[in-house]
């Protein structure tokens, strides 16, 4: 099934070829024949002990300089796009050598010789190969002239990790390889035992991956929106599977699922598993940690006794996916996993463990010593103000992205949502503490400036409030959100006039001093957002946008507080 599905993929793929462009075309770069040179001698700048043959820009090898030739050389490779594999897992404790192909394309047979030739010692060499036809011949017939034109010791073991089909490709379970082989070789071991230790890795790895997007950079996006694929190739080759877009937590479910059904994972593991959390190179850091997180929460997460990562690992260039590997453990595996390495681009194997969150600083609750009480008045302003607030998400979203970070309206729209669901717990008729308990919540559950603010505009109203002893909202309302809103003034900066929300606030706190009532209070607000349109930003996010993005286009702030007094009145 995964078979034919691919074969159906690829032969869409191949239709689109040559119609539409890459869906990601702006690239860091400098001339396309240059990229993977370019490549390589970044990571040399930036990488200790490392060089490479002066022999661009058909051999492109990179080595360990501290390498003395005194024990078992470990060399892998193959196409580039993949980074940081291969040159990036070059350094002690891991390989001594990588050969680069161009990107997506094997390594020349004279590269991998010229790799083997110069790192290779009376030891011997083991060559870590994945399981692509151009690697296996290139890689091959290299080992063959090494030991047949230069007399070097030279074994070869191929990686086939991958169980989304039948032809088991090498994909980022290949890096337990690397590790278990380059720490058996640290440690003095034979090229024999060097390699026993990298079958019995081979034998007991799998991987399998999911992923959202098409290999960008390169290529037209392929995923529809609404879906996802399962088992995609790290050259951008189609998933053997296409499945409805899912939450986190059910692509963990798939990928486990996908590995642990397969024959590789068949024998029981006693000693649990390491899992390799690999990001194919277009996943934000934050979701790599829910995911990781997601997986940790799984039934399966008792069995997985080492982590690595989550971290890019063996990318994809910029296909934002991710993929799962399973080594089945034993004693000696993990200590060759968790021995020490110079490697940087190599997360630190580890235990996960989660300790016992600790208990939070009292005083922070906004509702503790409150009592509630009734007002229905007060209750159906705060009901249809924040229901406004809600349905105006998406809306006030929108405006935001073309003047910030888009986000206004889900700020709103989260703090909103708390307020509704305390409502019953407020002390709706006492003015004075119903804005304190508002400013409280609003300054805990309410990110970004606009948060704070807000809750420095209800502390300051409640401490007007309090100085008016006992007034009710229509003798006192109106003063105390003056005096709240000097206080915002004085905190932030800004002041009416400056493209904010105070060019909806201030008037319609005009409006309500000089007694128009909610209505007046609507149109003003309505008045001061309509002026932001042409109003220069002297503070706010959009003091940062060039005049050509935010002129004519109203303070999303502002019209946020204009809702609500539309909705209100």
């Amino acid at each position: 099934h995964f078979a034919q599905a691919a074969a159906r993929s690829a032969s869409s793929l191949e239709a689109g070829r040559g119609t539409m462009a890459a869906a990601c075309p702006k690239r860091f770069i400098n001339a396309e024949a240059d990229i993977v040179q370019e490549t390589v001698d970044g990571l040399i700048w930036t990488t200790p002990n490392l060089g490479r043959l002066d022999t661009y820009p058909d051999i492109k090898v990179v080595f360990r300089t501290d390498w003395t030739k005194d024990g078992v050389a470990l060399i892998s490779g193959g196409g580039a796009g993949h980074e940081p594999m291969h040159g990036g897992f070059v350094g002690k404790g891991m390989l001594t050598a990588a050969v680069s192909g161009e990107t997506f394309a094997s390594p020349t047979i004279d590269a991998v010789l010229s790799a083997i030739v110069q790192v290779t010692g009376p030891k011997g060499c083991l060559l870590i190969i994945k399981n692509y036809t151009g690697d296996r011949l290139n890689f091959s017939l290299a080992a063959q002239r090494a030991r047949t034109q230069f007399g070097l010791k030279v074994e070869l073991v191929t990686t086939c990790d991958d169980v989304a089909t039948s032809a088991e490709r090498g994909i980022a379970g290949t890096l337990f390889v690397h590790k278990v082989a380059g720490a058996a070789a640290e440690a003095g071991k034979s090229l024999e035992e060097v390699k026993a230790c990298a079958s019995a890795v081979i034998d007991a790895t799998a991987s399998l991956g999911v992923s959202f997007s098409s290999v960008r950079r390169l290529k037209p996006e392929m995923i529809e929106e609404s879906k996802m694929e399962v088992g995609l190739g790290i050259h951008g080759e189609p998933g053997a599977q296409t499945l409805d877009l899912a939450p986190a937590g059910k692509v963990v479910e798939v990928i486990m699922e996908g590995i642990l059904a397969g024959k590789r994972m068949a024998a029981e593991a006693p000693n649990g598993y390491a899992v390799l959390v690999n990001n194919l190179g277009g996943v934000p850091p934050q979701e790599m940690s829910l995911f990781a997180g997601a997986l940790m929460k799984s039934k399966w997460a008792s069995s997985l006794r080492l982590v690595v990562g989550p971290a890019a690992l063996c990318t994809s260039l910029d296909m934002n996916g991710v993929s799962l590997s399973l080594l089945r453990l034993t004693p000696e595996l993990e200590g060759y996993l968790t021995a020490p390495t110079d490697v940087a681009a190599w997360p630190k194997a580890v235990a996960p463990a989660f300790p016992k969150p600790v208990a939070g600083i009292k005083g922070l609750d906004p509702m503790e010593g409150v009592t509630a009480s009734k007002d229905e008045n007060v209750a159906q302003l705060v009901e249809k103000a924040c229901k406004a607030l809600i349905d105006a998400k998406q809306k006030l979203d929108e405006l935001d992205g073309k003047v910030g970070d888009a986000d206004c309206g889900s700020t709103m729209a989260s703090a909103a949502t708390k307020i509704l669901e305390m409502k019953d717990s407020l002390p709706l008729a006492d003015p004075k503490a119903f804005c304190s308990c508002l400013s409280s919540l609003l300054g805990k559950t309410m990110g970004g400036s606009s948060g704070v603010l807000m809750s420095i505009m209800f502390m300051g109203m409640a401490g007007s409030l309090e100085k008016a002893e006992g007034k009710p909202w229509s003798e006192a309302g109106a003063r105390a959100f003056m005096d709240g809103l000097q206080a915002m003034m004085d905190a932030g900066g800004a002041s009416e006039g400056s493209r904010t929300m105070l060019d909806a606030l201030c008037p319609a706190a005009k409006a309500l001093s000089e007694g128009g009532g909610l209505a007046g209070a609507r149109d003003a607000a309505a008045a001061g957002v309509e002026a932001t349109k042409d109003m220069a930003p002297r503070a706010g996010r959009s003091e940062n946008v060039p005049e050509s993005m935010w002129r004519g286009v109203p303070d999303p702030g502002a019209q946020a507080a204009a809702i609500v007094f539309a909705a209100m009145a």
